[in-house]
Parts: C-alpha cells; structure tokens; sequence
C-alpha cells in the first residue's frame, strides 16, 4: 500500500519543461548531477579522420544523456568497502540539502516512509554493496529520480569513449512500473585507482530503450540477403578507394535510413518478405505498435554470439534489482565474444596484433565454409576481398592511433527504422568504444579497441566478452526528458 501511495503521489509531480523527444521524468532533488547531451565529435577532441567518416563512432558518442556530476565526488577505499562524500567545501552544505530533500521526497510520497529506497538514501548519497564474493560496488545517488514513458524502460551505464578509466559502471534497467525511482550509478573502482579517488564530470550515461524485442539466431544460408550485402559493401571500388582517402560509403548507405522508411541494404526484410513489407510488429519504431521488433542473429563462422535476456530490473521497491515480470515484453540482446586468442601493443605509432595463428586460420576457414555453403565457390571467387576483409578478423588503425577494429563473424538486422547500440566491455589496459550502427541497412557490428596501456602488451583469451548489442528504434537514439518539480514548487 505505501509503494502504491507513492506512486500516485509521484504521479502529480509538475513537468515544467522539456528537452528533445522526451520520452522520461527527471525530478532533481539535490542538484548534485544534471543530464548532459553530449557532441558526436566529444567537442572536436575526436581525430579529424573520425570526424569526417565514422558515423557509428560519432553516433556512439552523442548517444544517450550523460549523467554529470556538478560537484566532485571524493571515494575512498578502506577494509574492503567503499565511502563516497562530496570533495571541498560544498560538504556540510550537501549534507544539509540531503536530509532535507529527503524529508521533502517522503512528505510528498515520492518515496515509502520506512521503504527499501528510503532505508537506502537515509545513510547517506552512497553506500556499498556486494555481488557474491566479488569486489565491493558503490552505489551513488545521483540526486535525480526518473520516471520512463508508459511502454519504454531507461537502460543506466557506463559514460564510454570519454570516462575515468578508473571506474567501471555496472549496467541497470529501470522498468516503467509508473512510479519515480532514485536514479542510482553503481560504481566498480579499479584496483589500480589510488586509495582515494575524486571523481567529477561524466560518470554514467542513461537512455530510453524499447524492450519488446526478440532475436532469433540463423545460418548464413538462411539470410543470404545479408551475406550479398557484404560483398556488395566491400566491393573492388571500396578497397580502391579505401587506399587513399575516407570512403563515406556508410555514410552515403544510411543517408536515407529513416524511422519507418525502408532502409535494407540486401532488399530483404527480416521477416523474410521484400524490405518494407515485415510481418506485424517488424517495423515497430515507437509504443503503441503490434508485436515484439524481431531481429535476426545470422551466424557466419565459429564462436556464435549468445543471445540474452533482461531478466531483473531497479524499480521504485527499491535499490536491489527484482525479477522482472512483465510477461510478453522483454528486452533481448546480443552478446559477442572473442573468437581468436590474442595480444596487442601500442607503442605510440605502431599498434601491433598478434593472433593464435593456428585459431585465426580455423576460423577463416570455416567462414570461407560458411560463404561456401551459402552461395558456392564461384561466389567466393568473385568476392575474395570481402570475404578477406572479414576472415582476418582484425583491422588496424592509421599509425599513431591506439585503435584497431574486430569483426566478430555473425551479423545483425534488425528491422526498419532500428538501429543496434553496440556497448563495449572494457577490459585491463583497453576500452571496447561504444557505437550505433544502423543493422537496417548495414549488418556487421565491429568491435573497436582502444589501447590505454603504452609498452606493455594487452591479452585478450577467447571468450572474453568484447560487445553487447542492443537493439533500440531510431526515435530514441536522441530522446530527451521532461523536467519534473516538487509539488510545492
């Protein structure tokens, strides 16, 4: 009864503005954190190459609402847990507006009195937590509560391709059960971070995502459109260009890829029929639409990626992820893992990678297989640069660039109007950059590294998880919020 109370409470808040496509709430009570939006080119810090030419990457970037700290935060390691306070002299005066925007949350209902979430903040803007014996987490209170749009969930997570290395954020979805819900970063700290660790700016990113999406797995043979998309990409013209300037041809590909519009590069959808003509519920790009989004897996070599499931979610009960229990609606995703055992080094010029031969070329070979199988050797014959092009698995970067690029032998169509958000799982000395591929028109989803350790190489087994892609309608790549206010404001 009290959760209900609060949530019709929290119902009344006032929403005074807006920003973008809102498609969420955000009541700030603190001031500690706002939402930021951020550039696709970070402010113009991003390499003029990339700037001109890497869409995904530039889409990766601006994806999402950044969650800014306005005030340092100090965190300090000690006997195995983890303390959180703000740095400097806004302390005492934080303190302050802590207890009292608490009291001011439960007078209003937009919290149970004596409920998980008010038992939680009441011992502070952070405390830590522990999953089975691992490492101790901090959970910070950003300040802000959200609230999503009937239909939509908010996914919580690392800022990515511009964050503090030293600080991992764990991945969180908010379900859209009606009521505000403190918006809470969970925060790993490296071990090599020092004992204490003043943290500002960027630290988390949220966004709007659809979770009425399913993924079915095939073969190549089954979805040959895709595979005649590839070669059809990486054609005899791309490579010629591509030795001496930026080709665009991504760029010029999903130019007219809009929300709703047919956009398929290999004029199938993928539900089988001619593109624009899925089944019910395929072209899905906004609630309200029949039908789960339905996306294709389309294995093409070894180490096929796993297909998972959201099956737990933060809502106003409390700060400790439930089982979800929406019925039908789920929100799948893919998960790809490292198919060949290898190390790379950065030396300041040259990046080098060095593969397990021997596993590299049994995987080559069985994608040649696979292409093979699909469309005959004559096939194979008259595109060998693009199959070359994805059997050597891996891609370098320009000299002087600590980036090189995977490219996991499966791919990712989605339906019209949907793009796939591809989250990197970072790993010791490199990140995995985050992007936004538009899988509507083009459907490898390539791992892109970026190597933070100098000298020293950088070991990647098989098996290391390197990507997950989530699938998410165009609408709400930019989507913005609706700010909230107390009800006395």
């Amino acid at each position: 009864m009290a959760a209900a109370a609060a949530a019709a409470a929290a119902a009344a808040a006032v929403v005074v503005a807006a920003a973008g496509d809102a498609r969420f709430e955000v009541l700030d009570a603190l001031g500690l954190c706002r939402l930021t939006r951020r550039t696709g080119d970070l402010d113009g810090a991003v390499p003029l190459r990339v700037a001109k030419a890497c869409v995904p990457l530039l889409e990766g970037n601006a994806f999402g609402l950044q969650i800014t700290l306005a005030r340092p935060i100090e965190v300090r390691r000690r006997l195995g847990s983890l303390r959180a306070e703000p740095a400097g002299e806004h302390r005492e005066a934080l303190a302050r507006a802590h207890r009292a925007a608490l009291t001011r949350l439960v007078s209003q209902g937009f919290l149970a009195p004596e409920g998980a979430w008010h038992r939680a903040l009441r011992g502070g803007l952070a405390w830590t937590c522990r999953k089975g014996l691992g490492p101790p987490r901090l959970r910070l209170w950003t300040g802000l509560l959200v609230r999503p749009d009937p239909g939509l969930w908010l996914r919580v997570a690392g800022a990515a391709n511009r964050r503090n290395a030293l600080i991992e954020v764990s991945e969180a979805y908010l379900a859209d059960d009606g009521a505000f819900v403190p918006l809470v970063v969970e925060l790993r700290v490296r071990d090599e971070a020092p004992q204490r660790l003043q943290i500002e700016g960027e630290i988390g990113c949220i966004a709007p995502v659809l979770p009425d999406v399913q993924i079915e797995a095939c073969s190549l043979a089954d979805a040959p459109e895709v595979g005649r998309a590839h070669a059809e990409f990486y054609d005899a013209k791309y490579f010629a260009a591509k030795k001496g300037q930026v080709t665009r041809k991504y760029r010029r590909l999903v130019a007219g890829t809009a929300v709703g519009r047919n956009a398929s590069a290999g004029g199938e959808s993928a539900g089988g029929g001619r593109a624009g003509e899925g089944r019910a519920g395929e072209g899905r790009a906004g609630v309200g639409s029949a039908g789960p989004a339905r996306v294709r897996l389309v294995v093409a070599g070894p180490a096929a990626p796993e297909i998972t499931e959201v099956t737990e979610v933060t809502t106003a009960a409390g700060p400790d992820p439930v089982p979800w229990r929406g019925g039908a609606r789920r929100l799948a995703s893919i998960v790809v893992r490292n198919a060949v055992p290898f190390r790379a080094t950065f030396d300041g010029h040259t990046l080098a990678v060095a593969p397990e031969a021997p596993r590299l070329a049994d995987g080559a070979a069985a994608v040649e297989r696979a292409f093979a199988q699909a469309f005959g050797d004559d096939f194979l014959a008259a595109n060998r640069g693009a199959l070359w092009y994805l059997t050597k698995y891996f891609t370098p970067h320009p000299p002087g660039e600590p980036h090189f690029f995977v490219k996991p032998w499966a791919f990712t169509r989605t339906p019209p109007g949907w793009s796939s958000l591809l989250d990197g799982v970072n790993g010791d000395g490199y990140d995995v950059m985050r992007g936004v591929v538009a899988t509507d028109a083009f459907f490898a989803t390539p791992a892109v590294f970026h190597v933070r350790r100098l000298g020293a190489p950088i070991e990647v087994p098989e098996g290391a998880p390197l990507l997950r892609i989530v699938p998410i309608p165009r609408d709400l790549l930019r989507a913005g919020f609706r700010e909230a206010r107390f009800l006395d404001a």
